[in-house]
């Protein structure tokens, strides 16, 4: 798992304008959530088959995607998901535009969430 990060690294390095790298998977990158049995987070972009094998890694720079109008974060913040094999440019653009979009809104359905738990919290008291 640490030569893939290291790999991760120097990749986003070496493409500061980038947000998502879709790779193939490496061996065992996902070992520890396979020893706690949990299944890692997954994405099939529309128009692929759900039934293609998932050996393919989607690296997602969350700082970069969160402030990438502003470039002011500095750090780095990765998730890594499973995804099915995305070779074309054009394919892993469409699907990029597609990942960031839903981890947007999941980002923004958390943050309205807690919005709401902290209103309940404080007309509770």
């Amino acid at each position: 798992m640490q030569s893939a990060i290291v790999n991760d690294r120097n990749w986003f390095d070496q493409h500061p304008r980038e947000i998502v790298r879709f790779r193939p998977a490496l061996n065992h990158e996902f070992q520890q959530l396979e020893e706690l049995e949990e299944l890692p987070p997954t994405f099939i972009p529309s128009g692929f088959s759900e039934t293609l094998p998932k050996s393919w890694v989607a690296v997602v720079e969350i700082m970069r995607m969160t402030d990438a109008a502003h470039g002011s974060l500095h750090g780095s913040l990765r998730l890594r998901i499973c995804t099915v094999p995305i070779r074309s440019k054009a394919n892993q653009a469409n699907a990029a535009r597609e990942l960031i979009k839903a981890i947007s809104n999941e980002l923004l359905d958390l943050g309205y969430n807690d919005l709401i738990d902290q209103r309940v919290t404080y007309k509770a008291a």
